[in-house]
């Protein structure tokens, strides 16, 4: 692989905490300030860009006319059928090609890296997840920006579009930190240092299907490395998650979001019911939800118009069938395949194997009743990077 293509990758892995500021550029954006300034946001965008394009080349090496290179880019096909006679093709063709990009991405790392580079990759994801997590608890102990702390009921968002996404990432990235941080017995400090940290983190989003989500990972990885005090571990957390929303989960939360989320469920299911096939496009939710959503719902211009808030009913009304079997086919090859060849893998490239079917586990496990917009890099980027660490054991 070509020096530019393996910087690229480390770039992409490094920056995916910055995707919640493009949520700057949309203009049915919450009524509050955006963290980062237009023309930085735009800055990063065009960084990721470049970043996708510069790792085509190995991606194009890397293919092959079997599974793997087809689910991965079987999402971002019919994504773009889906944009292309929905209600919003040019924002529909956008994402399918940002889709493409991460399976590029993905591919070329799950293929073509070699020992160093993965293990590059997995240092640039543990930095970015470390520097991510500290930044949104900084911003949450200082109570700012003020407007944003106010919005997300005191709860730590950081740079991602909300609390709920920044739970998922931290479900994503225990899955190579945690297993990192415990095979080394807590020598490797990187590893260490950001389970801790993401731990807390998890915690401090107050998200309380997060928490359970978190649960079934851990319970995912004690099954499959036969590991029973882990099992006992995952009722620990379970219990500690119920005692902190107990004493205080229930303030930061807005009782009216879980009325509004039944009104999304409701309405994303109609809007499945009436497009079932390819859906109403990506991103063109909000252009129908005032016909299907239910009487009492709220309004058109309010934030449930514009999401369904859970993960297979938004892909169901956004893009169809078509994209939901794709990425029910494509998790299903990626979390196979990790456990399949983490098998006879080295020990900790076995655990981080592990570890990271385990987090993709949680990650829909979490999705189920939020939708997740990190899911695509989350799942299409990150998700091969177990079948690279199992492949080069780059980590051993």
């Amino acid at each position: 692989m070509s020096r530019v293509s393996a910087t690229a990758l480390v770039v992409l892995f490094a920056i995916i905490p910055l995707y919640g500021t493009f949520g700057a550029l949309d203009p049915d954006r919450p009524p509050i300030p955006p963290l980062v300034p237009q023309a930085v946001t735009v800055a990063i965008a065009l960084v990721a860009l470049a970043a996708m394009l510069a790792v085509v080349p190995a991606a194009w090496r890397a293919a092959r006319r079997d599974t793997l290179t087809i689910a991965l880019f079987a999402p971002s096909i019919a994504i773009g059928l889906a944009g292309l006679i929905g209600f919003d093709p040019p924002t529909g063709l956008g994402l399918a090609l940002l889709a493409a990009g991460f399976a590029a991405a993905g591919l070329a790392v799950a293929r073509g890296a070699g020992p160093a580079l993965v293990r590059r990759c997995v240092r640039a994801l543990l930095w970015s997840a470390l520097v991510g997590s500290l930044i949104a608890l900084a911003m949450l102990v200082a109570h700012r920006p003020a407007a944003l702390y106010a919005y997300n009921n005191g709860r730590a968002v950081g740079t991602f579009l909300n609390p709920n996404e920044l739970a998922a990432f931290a479900l994503a990235t225990l899955g190579v930190a945690a297993p990192l941080a415990a095979a080394s017995r807590g020598r490797d400090r990187l590893a260490t240092a950001c389970a801790v940290v993401l731990l807390i983190t998890l915690f401090a989003t107050f998200s309380r299907w997060g928490v359970f989500a978190a649960v079934c990972g851990v319970v995912v990885y004690a099954l499959a490395a036969r590991a029973r005090v882990l099992l006992v571990g995952a009722v620990a957390v379970a219990v500690a998650g119920i005692a902190l929303n107990q004493v205080a989960g229930a303030l930061h939360h807005n009782p009216r979001d879980t009325e509004a989320r039944v009104v999304a469920w409701q309405a994303g299911l109609t809007t499945f019911e009436r497009f079932p096939l390819t859906g109403v496009g990506p991103f063109a939710y909000g252009r129908t939800y005032d016909a299907f959503r239910p009487p009492d719902g709220p309004g058109p211009k309010t934030p449930v118009a514009f999401d369904p808030h859970s993960l297979p009913i938004a892909y169901a009304a956004h893009s169809g069938l078509a994209a939901l079997a794709s990425f029910a086919v494509l998790i299903t090859i990626l979390v196979r395949g990790a456990l399949r060849s983490a098998r006879g893998a080295a020990p900790r490239s076995r655990a981080v194997a592990i570890g990271l079917a385990a987090g993709l586990v949680a990650l829909l496990v979490d999705g189920a009743i939020n939708t997740i917009s990190l899911v695509i890099p989350l799942l299409i980027q990150v998700g091969p990077l177990a079948l690279a660490v199992v492949r080069t054991d780059a980590l051993d």
